[in-house]
C-alpha cells in the first residue's frame, strides 16, 4: 500500500521574505566627537564616511500613550535636505526568541509581510 501527498502550490504560503539588517550603535559622544560636535576622523574612517554632511529632519508619529509604539510598529515623517517631498516610513519590529530569526519571519509572513522584493506598499 503506497501514499503519495500531492500538495497545491497555491495553497502553500509564499517563502520569508529576505531580512535586511540595520545595526544601531549608542555611542559616547565624547568618544567619537570633537570640540566642534564634528565626527573624529578616527570615526570617519573606521566606517569610511564622506566629509559632507546631509541634513535630516524626523519626526515620530504616536499617541501620547505610545500606543503604536506598544504595538510593535514605528513611524516616521523624514524630510531630507535639498529634497522636496516628504517621506514617510513605516517599520513593524518582530521580536526574535533564542535567535531564531526564521520564526519571527515566518510570523511576519503571517502578517502579510511577503511582498516580493520586502517592501508592501502602504
Amino acid at each position: 500500500f503506497a501514499m503519495t501527498a500531492i500538495v497545491d502550490s497555491a495553497m502553500q504560503g509564499a517563502p520569508n521574505m529576505m531580512p535586511d539588517y540595520e545595526i544601531k550603535f549608542l555611542l559616547k559622544p565624547t568618544a567619537v566627537l570633537g570640540p566642534n560636535t564634528e565626527l573624529t576622523s578616527s570615526v570617519l574612517s573606521t566606517f569610511d564616511m564622506p566629509l559632507s554632511v546631509t541634513k535630516l529632519h524626523a519626526q515620530l508619529l504616536d499617541t501620547t500613550g505610545k500606543d503604536i509604539y506598544t504595538a510593535g510598529w514605528s513611524a516616521r515623517i523624514r524630510k531630507t535636505e535639498n529634497e522636496d517631498d516628504l517621506e514617510l516610513t513605516y517599520k513593524k519590529r518582530y521580536v526574535i526568541i533564542d535567535g531564531d530569526i526564521d520564526a519571527a519571519l515566518t510570523t511576519a509572513n503571517i502578517d502579510g509581510f511577503d511582498v516580493p522584493g520586502g517592501n508592501p506598499e502602504a
